[in-house]
């Protein structure tokens, strides 16, 4: 077996095990992009979906090309294709593909697609897109081309995982929410409450530089921090008026409660903190278990802010919401008593930046 032979085979694999090292789609594709440019030694990458019912290529990702080119680019009248064919040392061209009016339209607009030869991405038997790479001037080994297809049928099944994957996660979100939202509906004064506790906690984890793993857990946080809101009666619940101080101290279970639902499922065990620990203070003087700064989980911290924020800017029975402004100026004031001030910092010029955006 000669070194060429050897080296490809080691690519291949490199490659299965880098783009198979994740199922978020976004990193898939970046991976794939970037290993395409590395393997094939070729400076542009494209990588086109197909709608074979419309017969289009959409562009869904480019690697190396400027800012400009390639915008908004949707390829009509495609004509079918399916197998990496191996043929006169190049794959597929963009020449093969568009009936030749197009093909000239579009060389014009980005000459160098004349010299991209592209690979279907294979799933199932069925070509659900294009890969393509800028050819080189010493053209490509039938080798290399091989190499090429095979990436091609790597790049759309770890695509297809990733997005399944990321279609189970939507749906398991979505009912997430539903619930919430269903369990929160019994108070009839926080309707789209976890929608927007959610959203505000989300800005702020961006702001701070969370992982997508670390967010991914906060949303799932903000979206259930309520949920132990199932073991309060309604009649706590749907009170017009201030909880007296016996129906406060059920009202404050409802983290503990909410900390047991979740405490069921092994795998909501990095999303109990959030739920648990979002009414403790800054100073202290929350609850269930009075933490002080740092102790509180920063999810917790992130979450109270949210919460308190949209509390104040929402009807209640013995108030009515706030403004925006008077809403963060309360909450300014209680940095390093209920809230990071660190955090709050940051929410503050979120809110701020989105005031003069609306100007």
């Amino acid at each position: 077996m000669n070194n060429e032979v050897i080296d490809s085979l080691r690519m291949l694999h490199d490659l299965s095990k880098a783009i198979n090292s994740t199922l978020d789609l976004e990193e898939v594709v970046a991976l794939v992009m970037r290993k395409a440019s590395e393997i094939m030694g070729s400076e542009k990458v494209l990588l086109l979906l197909y709608d074979k019912s419309e017969a289009t290529l959409t562009v869904r990702s480019k690697y190396g090309f400027d800012e400009g080119e390639l915008r908004n680019v949707s390829l009509r009248n495609v004509k079918s294709f399916d197998h990496c064919i191996v043929h006169k040392g190049k794959v597929i061209t963009f020449g093969e593909l568009l009936p030749h009016a197009d093909y000239r339209k579009l060389i014009t607009l980005v000459p160098s697609l004349e010299n991209m030869v592209l690979a279907p991405l294979e799933a199932r038997g069925e070509a659900c897109g294009l890969i393509g790479v800028s050819g080189r001037e010493e053209g490509f080994t039938l080798l290399e081309l091989e190499l090429f297809c095979a990436l091609g049928s790597q790049s759309a099944m770890a695509m297809e995982n990733a997005g399944l994957f990321k279609r189970v996660k939507d749906t398991f979100l979505h009912t997430s929410e539903a619930l919430a939202e269903a369990v929160n509906s019994r108070d009839p004064y926080t309707g789209g409450h976890i929608r927007r506790v959610s959203g505000y906690a989300m800005l702020i984890a961006e702001e701070c530089g969370l992982s997508n793993e670390d967010k991914e857990v906060l949303r799932l946080s903000a979206i259930l921090h309520d949920i132990g809101k199932i073991g309060i009666e309604d009649s706590i619940l749907g009170k017009g008026g201030v909880l007296t101080e016996d129906e406060a101290l059920k009202m404050r279970t409802h983290p503990d409660i909410g900390a047991r639902i979740l405490g069921f499922v092994e795998e909501m065990s990095d999303v109990i903190p959030g739920v648990l620990y979002h009414h403790e203070c800054f100073d202290g003087s929350g609850y269930p278990e009075g933490l002080t700064g740092e102790e509180i989980p920063l999810h917790a911290r992130i979450i109270a802010i949210a919460d308190a924020y949209d509390a104040l800017t929402t009807d209640r029975p013995y108030r009515k919401a706030m403004k925006g402004e008077d809403a963060v100026k309360e909450l300014a004031g209680e940095a390093r008593t209920h809230f990071d001030p660190y955090l709050l910092e940051i929410f503050l010029r979120i809110y701020k930046e989105a005031e003069a955006a609306a100007i």
